[in-house]
């Protein structure tokens, strides 16, 4: 199965937000329909920043080579995270 997130934690809705969820909306159905690729939510990346994450079960590194890391100037992270099972 495949999921599609929302992750705003506690920032604040901003125009920057409404951007990444527009880009989020564009791409997702794409990148979720590639091998591994088990969510697409928006969040804070690795280096601090508001963009979308990318979860893949495995093959990061093949799967990264797919997905632009950013897009308007929105970074897109690619996350090995796993399988994700809802509750």
């Amino acid at each position: 199965k495949r999921y599609s997130f929302l992750f705003l934690g506690t920032f604040a809705m901003s125009n920057q937000i409404e951007k990444i969820k527009e880009i989020k909306r564009k791409y997702e159905k794409d990148w979720l329909a590639i091998d591994n690729v088990v969510a697409v939510g928006v969040g804070r990346t690795s280096d601090g920043s508001i963009g979308l994450i990318v979860s893949v079960k495995e093959n990061a590194g093949k799967i990264r080579k797919q997905i632009p890391s950013k897009i308007n100037g929105i970074v897109i992270e690619v996350q090995e995270t796993g399988e994700i099972k809802a509750l």
